[in-house]
């Protein structure tokens, strides 16, 4: 890895990052037409390729492309892909592409599924292996043509290469993976351990060998890997290789910009192994499920962009391919609406749908096409209403702790109480995602929500010496009274998401309103009157100040102050007709 050596000497130049605003207006792809730019408010072009090849023609028209979205204030970021530019890897190595092929414990060759009505020059999507030295030279290559042009960011697509291939399809036992593995037992385990593992000589170690004398067939590894010899030591070896190419791949493209880039890479960071990447990340930027088809605003993506903002980053997010094929054959830009401003009333962002790639099994990869007069007034009123986005947090009193080990719990505990419009933030613990948790962050809220495995030493640790209440999640109807009782909502299918600066006492609170009664036939909300009513003691969290009035920001209309009413332990204010989104800021002066 000759090409890699100048970029250790780079990575600790820069300590502030860029970072991904939660007002930020992100295009997934760079626009046929710069004018929907303008259009939609646009601030950052998340995901938008590079030069087709160093020619003189290709680097001038990607520059292009770039100063077009520069021009109009828009950050730009490249991107690279691990996985399916297949084509070009054949071009690149036309000679010996074939070496670089993932292959399974029988060698045979494995396919990218989701490229299966994709060919080229005779040839199927193979899924090449980002272990093989040549196909580490082609995603330098692509990093080398992504800044050709003065990119603002970089987007890694596909970002779990070969550490995904061995996950769900049984890769990869390449030559490259074989030797690789052995040096990284040879270097992590003694000899003793290593014989007790059954390898004898570990300098003659072949993995795939070692299977097939023990029976183990390709069907077997692909679909029970955890549970067979070395399953699990084999996919943390493919995941530390893998996070050490995502980290070269993005410190090549600094040290060649010569500056720090914003970093992304295409994950729906819902899951413990689509986090591990966060160390090297500015921000999440990918596709998640939407449940498109239910025809009902989904409340797992409200989790993910809570986790997110508990990892101290944002999702600029899109719906999942499936759910993009559904919207095009039913047309139902109402139900999109109620998706984007879900994501931007927790926190996040969800990208322009000016055009979304769309796949089923049976019709493969296809397009829809988003109206700009559908979706660019709700991105205008994000990007009017900038200051009572950017710089905001959760408010709560009860925060859960997030580790790998108690995922599932956290998980099914935040999707309760976002359903209960109980208000939580979440707090990671988890020592390898590198967040420092201090005792401030800790003694911020009343209760710590916590699953049932053990938290890491150091975090109980902090807690001891906090004035915070631990709880065991065992559902909703356990929690003490004073830790949900925080928030009151007439009627139902209605999202609250309650927001505060936390270093500005004198920034009013911020209260989204999310109207999740769809109407599929009227493809749009059924509008309602709403009253909320919000403890004073969690406002007087946040707001320095008695409460003096609220002001009502909807997309479609002018603000307007609306009454409030104090009575004893409670604010008290009603919307008249709730449309698919409203904020309502509670000012003290």
């Amino acid at each position: 890895m000759v090409g890699w050596v100048l970029l250790w000497t780079v990575a600790g130049m820069w300590n502030e990052r860029p970072q991904l605003k939660a007002s930020d207006v992100v295009f997934m792809y760079a626009p046929r037409d710069p004018a929907l730019y303008d259009a939609y408010a646009g601030t950052v072009v998340g995901w938008a390729g590079r030069a087709r090849s160093k020619s003189p023609q290709d680097a001038q028209w990607f520059r292009q492309r770039v100063e077009e979205a520069q021009k109009r204030r828009l950050r730009y970021c490249g991107s690279v892909d691990f996985v399916v530019d297949f084509a070009g890897f054949i071009d690149f190595r036309p000679d010996r592409f074939m070496e670089a092929v993932c292959r399974d414990l029988d060698g045979n060759p494995i396919t990218v599924p989701w490229l299966w009505d994709h060919r080229y020059k005779g040839h199927p999507a193979y899924w090449f292996c980002t272990n093989n030295p040549d196909y580490r030279a082609y995603l330098r290559d692509q990093v080398e043509r992504a800044c050709i042009a003065p990119i603002d960011g970089l987007h890694i697509d596909d970002w779990r290469g070969t550490a995904a291939c061995s996950a769900w399809f049984g890769g990869c036992f390449c030559p490259h993976c074989t030797e690789g593995f052995r040096n990284w037992l040879k270097h992590r385990f003694s000899e003793a351990q290593l014989k007790a593992m059954g390898i004898e000589r570990i300098d003659e170690f072949d993995l795939r060998a070692f299977l097939k004398s023990k029976g183990i067939t390709a069907e077997q590894w692909r679909k029970q890997r955890s549970r067979l010899p070395f399953g699990e030591l084999f996919q943390q070896f493919q995941t530390e290789q893998m996070l050490q190419v995502v980290r070269e791949v993005f410190e090549y493209a600094e040290s060649l910009r010569g500056k720090p880039l914003l970093r992304s890479v295409n994950s729906s960071a819902s899951s413990p192994e689509a986090l591990v990447v966060t160390p090297l990340v500015d921000f999440f930027c990918g596709e998640m499920g939407h449940h498109a088809s239910t025809a009902q605003a989904p409340v797992e993506p409200a989790f993910v962009f809570r986790l997110v903002e508990g990892l101290g980053k944002r999702q600029a997010a899109t719906a999942a391919g499936h759910d993009w094929a559904w919207i095009a054959a039913n047309e139902k830009p109402g139900l999109v609406r109620t998706w984007i401003a879900q994501a931007y009333a927790f926190g996040s962002a969800f990208m322009v749908p000016h055009r979304q790639w769309c796949y089923t099994p049976e019709k493969g990869t296809h397009w829809w096409e988003g109206k700009t007069e559908d979706f660019a007034f709700v991105y205008r009123f994000v990007r009017e209403n900038a200051n009572l986005f950017d710089g905001y947090r959760t408010l709560a009193n009860l925060s859960l702790v997030y580790t790998h080990a108690n995922f599932s719990e956290i998980r099914s505990a935040a999707l309760e109480l976002i359903k209960a419009n109980i208000p939580f933030s979440i707090l990671v613990a988890e020592p390898t995602l590198g967040i420092k948790v201090t005792p401030k962050d800790i003694s911020a809220c009343e209760f710590l929500l916590t699953g049932k495995q053990p938290l890491p030493p150091e975090f109980e640790q902090l807690v001891k010496s906090a004035k915070v209440s631990v709880v065991q999640w065992q559902g909703i109807e356990k929690l003490p009274e004073s830790a949900f009782r925080q928030v009151r909502v007439s009627g139902e299918k209605v999202r609250v998401s309650l927001r505060y600066k936390p270093d500005d006492p004198k920034a009013p609170v911020v209260c989204h309103l999310l109207n999740q009664d769809y109407d599929l036939q009227k493809d749009d909300v059924r509008p309602r009157e709403v009253a909320v009513s919000v403890s004073r003691a969690l406002l007087g969290k946040a707001l320095k100040g008695v409460p003096q009035r609220a002001i009502l920001r909807t997309p479609k209309t002018p603000p307007v102050e609306i009454p409030i009413r104090l009575d004893g332990d409670w604010l008290t204010f009603t919307v008249p007709e709730l449309g698919f989104w409203a904020v309502v800021e509670i000012v003290v002066r």
